[in-house]
């Protein structure tokens, strides 16, 4: 699943450089590590950022283009946090103050909701934005249009009120066939239930 994370922190060195010089400018992550953090400095105006305290602050800075800088400097705690944990980062922003916006891959909502109580004992102050759960286990067309059936004509009801060899002959498909294309949707649901939702 994919979810958008915004958290907050004090200690990006570069995030806070940008912040005092005053110009309009946007700051991404183009690596995440434990140590070191590659920052993509974007600036709106001519303003010059390579100066002293930028390099101060840096490992390394490049121009790149008219009014674009990468920078490494030492990672922040939230850099630190994401880089050392078992997921993976799409893309980070850096928000006005002290926010940050990471868009990251995940196995499922339980891992999310893990990885919210990691980042709020971090004090990181997580807010999970957005959410997109995409699986492989997603049924088929034929799959839903026969689990519906089967549903509405009773078939898994307690006191089953249409058998599966009635089922199959009003949807003239063979017994057989009808209960492989069960089977393997209800596998589906089941085991993205136990997964997601446990």
């Amino acid at each position: 699943m994919e979810a958008l994370i915004e958290v907050t922190r004090s200690d990006c060195l570069i995030t806070n450089y940008v912040n005092t010089v005053g110009a309009k400018a946007s700051v991404e992550r183009l690596r995440i590590g434990e140590d070191l953090t590659l920052h993509h400095i974007t600036v709106d105006s001519d303003v010059d950022m390579v100066g002293s305290d930028l390099r101060k602050l840096s490992t390394n800075v490049i121009r790149v283009g008219k009014n674009g800088f990468w920078a490494e400097s030492r990672s922040c705690s939230a850099c630190r946090f994401f880089a050392s944990s078992q997921l993976v980062v799409i893309s980070t922003k850096a928000l006005k103050g002290n926010k940050i916006l990471y868009r990251v891959l995940l196995q499922n909502p339980v891992k999310l909701k893990i990885l919210e109580k990691d980042l709020q004992e971090a004090g990181l102050n997580p807010l999970i934005l957005e959410t997109h759960l995409e699986s492989s286990e997603i049924l088929t067309e034929r799959e839903k249009e026969i689990i519906k059936e089967a549903y509405e004509k009773g078939y898994f009801d307690p006191d089953r009120k249409m058998s599966l060899t009635e089922i199959a002959k009003q949807i003239d498909v063979s017994p057989a066939s009808l209960s492989d294309v069960l089977r393997r949707g209800v596998k589906k649901i089941i085991k993205y239930y136990l997964e997601n939702k446990l």
